[in-house]
């Protein structure tokens, strides 16, 4: 049986310096209804992300930024440009999953979490693959790996034994020499249930993308919305 620091360090985690671009259909179920859209996303970690969206006819209805600095969401057919923290509270109002930018932009690439500090490892084998529990506190993060391939193929995150958000990754493809899923599905429970699945169409990667993407800018004549208010 492999310690779990090791299964770890053998995990393909998508480059820290890569950006992936991709189309994909995402669909969102809620309490507030179903949803589904054809995008383009823009990824790179730990936590740049740009989303339009690609509308059967005429253009974009709707783009989001988020960088480390700013959460920037527009709407072109309403003239109205919002600016607020890229925090998980703000990004639900827009991606209506409670995550935040931080959480999201690794789970888009297949990747991991941002790291949990002074966490305690455990591992064992489960439903054919290694799992690996992280503990800190309160807080557990458990890690479902494929022994023979090291991909990740599913995530959950859970506090005081309340599961707060589930991930699983599947029919991966190899972008060069990195795996990623083409199929991702999340989970989020609290505060309230919503499932996303994500069904990538295409994807590559590019090391080179300016960061100045992941950033909206105001549009002349339109004065920016503070996100909250």
């Amino acid at each position: 049986m492999p310690r779990p620091q090791d299964v770890l360090e053998k995990i393909a985690i998508p480059g820290t310096g890569d950006t992936l671009r991709a189309t994909a259909r995402v669909s969102l179920s809620s309490p507030e209804g179903d949803y589904s859209r054809k995008m383009a996303l823009l990824v790179r970690q730990p936590s740049n992300l740009r989303v339009e969206t690609i509308p059967l006819f005429g253009p974009a209805d709707f783009f989001l930024s988020a960088n480390r600095e700013a959460l920037k969401v527009f709407f072109p057919g309403e003239g109205k440009f919002y600016v607020g923290a890229a925090t998980r509270e703000n990004l639900s109002l827009f991606f209506k999953v409670f995550l935040s930018p931080a959480d999201m932009v690794p789970l888009l690439a297949g990747g991991l979490p941002p790291h949990i500090p002074d966490g305690r490892l455990s591992g064992h084998m489960e439903e054919g693959a290694y799992r690996v529990d992280i503990r800190s506190g309160r807080r557990r993060r458990s890690l479902w790996v494929d022994p023979v391939s090291h991909i990740l193929t599913k995530i959950e995150e859970a506090d005081d034994h309340r599961t707060l958000w589930r991930a699983a990754f599947a029919d991966h493809t190899v972008v060069d020499g990195t795996p990623y899923p083409r199929k991702i599905h999340v989970e989020v429970k609290e505060p309230e249930r919503v499932e996303m699945d994500i069904r990538y169409l295409d994807l590559d990667t590019s090391f080179a993308a300016d960061v100045a993407v992941f950033d909206l800018q105001i549009p002349s004549g339109i004065t920016p919305i503070p996100i909250g208010r």
